[in-house]
């Protein structure tokens, strides 16, 4: 045993050697030789470790997060041979990592859409397809939940370990992405129109990039750092992480599977008793399991989107009119909308929160379905914006109502009594 800890020790301290010189200058391929030719075991915790130690013994954090980037691809070799994390469905690593397959494939369309561009001659036809850019980049602004669930829930076992350092450097990753990506969306939604060169300029330099870092800590999520947390955390510590992950909210995947840790403690979700923690509203008062059933029973969908843009509330039921997943719980309102249409989303928040206008409805055919959409501001008492509830109802049976029914009659026969 204590041969295989001294040949640790001795890999991380040539590791750190190595991360000393890239530091210094040295180059990046003079030193992804050296490790090649000297390194043959190193693992993910050992890139762990080298960096708590490099932390520890003085080296900036704002310096090990610019060397991240290159260490990783250093490494790539040894990482790559490491298998993957292996998770059950409803473990908080396995939505993280069907969370990151989502985020791929968006990244793989932008790369793949950045080509066409290249090819094209015809500046009339760039214009659409960097609109689909601005779509999947839409998609790829939803890691911000992934990433505060990581910051929020997972990195504080990291401190608790004394391990505080590579979390932080990850932090530190997350924003520059967070960044890089909200000023490419924003640039993106200023382009009316384009030429084929500029398109192949700004994706080069700008929407790839975007693409790339959320690509690049999808990698470093898999092979260092959900590998290390399994082998530090307890099952608890998981089952803690995953009863609080909801408040947060998923990225562009919603789990759909319950999860009890084998082994652990089964924290119950405390409900609400009956006859003393109502809920008491002005002109009444619910339980909470009578008003998720009021919910669920009326013949309208409802979601709720806060006073700062974000998705706060959907409706449940089977017969929903527009699909949502838990996965939009959280993000940005605008997101979730197709870029061509965000602009009148922006303005009708716009016209809500400054008071100009209270109510906005449209109503489209869907089939043979007429559906009705009303945008509500939601005020409170001294007229404050606190929200907007959109309301969406099939009013197709309705319209179709001809004469009277005054007598019973249900609409379900094998209800009839």
């Amino acid at each position: 045993m204590s041969e295989i800890i001294d040949n640790r020790r001795q890999r991380i301290e040539i590791m750190k050697g190595l991360i000393r010189q890239l530091h210094a200058g040295a180059a990046e391929k003079t030193i992804k030789k050296r490790l090649e030719a000297m390194l043959g075991e190193a693992d993910y915790a050992d890139v762990f470790q080298m960096e708590v130690q490099l932390i520890e013994e003085g080296i900036p954090q704002e310096s090990i997060q610019q060397l991240c980037d290159m260490h990783t691809r250093v490494l790539k070799k040894h990482l790559d041979a490491q298998p993957l994390p292996d998770a059950v469905p409803g473990h908080p690593v396995h939505t993280m990592m069907r969370e990151n397959r989502e985020l791929a494939k968006n990244a793989e369309s932008i790369h793949r859409l950045i080509e066409q561009v290249e090819r094209l001659d015809d500046a009339d036809d760039a214009l659409p397809l960097m609109r689909e850019i601005q779509q999947h980049l839409n998609n790829l602004m939803d890691v911000d939940k992934h990433y505060r669930r990581k910051e929020n829930l997972l990195f504080p076992y990291f401190e608790k370990n004394d391990m505080p350092g590579p979390p932080a450097v990850m932090w530190g990753k997350h924003d520059e992405i967070r960044a890089l990506l909200k000023g490419t969306v924003d640039a993106l939604q200023q382009i009316d129109s384009i030429d084929a060169a500029e398109a192949n300029a700004f994706n080069q330099f700008a929407t790839g990039h975007a693409a790339e870092a959320v690509e690049d800590m999808i990698y470093k999520e898999e092979r260092i750092l959900f590998p290390t947390a399994i082998d530090l955390l307890t099952e608890q510590d998981w089952y803690d992480i995953y009863i609080q992950s909801d408040d947060i909210g998923y990225c562009l995947y919603a789990p759909g599977t319950v999860w009890t840790p084998e082994g652990g403690q089964h924290r119950e979700i405390k409900k609400v008793a009956a006859h003393s923690d109502r809920i008491q509203m002005p002109t009444g008062s619910f339980e909470l399991e009578e008003l998720i059933g009021a919910f669920e029973t009326m013949p309208f969908d409802l979601t709720f989107v806060d006073k700062n843009d974000d998705v706060r509330y959907f409706s449940p039921g089977a017969d929903r009119i527009f699909d949502r997943s838990r996965a939009i719980l959280g993000r940005k309102v605008q997101y979730c909308h197709p870029p061509k249409s965000v602009h009148i989303v922006n303005q009708i928040l716009s016209d809500f929160k400054s008071g100009k206008q209270n109510r906005a409805r449209f109503w489209i055919n869907l089939g043979p379905r007429f559906v009705c959409i009303t945008y509500y501001a939601l005020r409170d008492g001294d007229g404050e914006y606190l929200g907007t509830l959109e309301v969406t109802q099939d009013l197709t049976e309705l319209r179709a109502l001809e004469g009277e029914q005054r007598l019973l009659n249900y609409d379900d026969e094998k209800q009839t009594v």
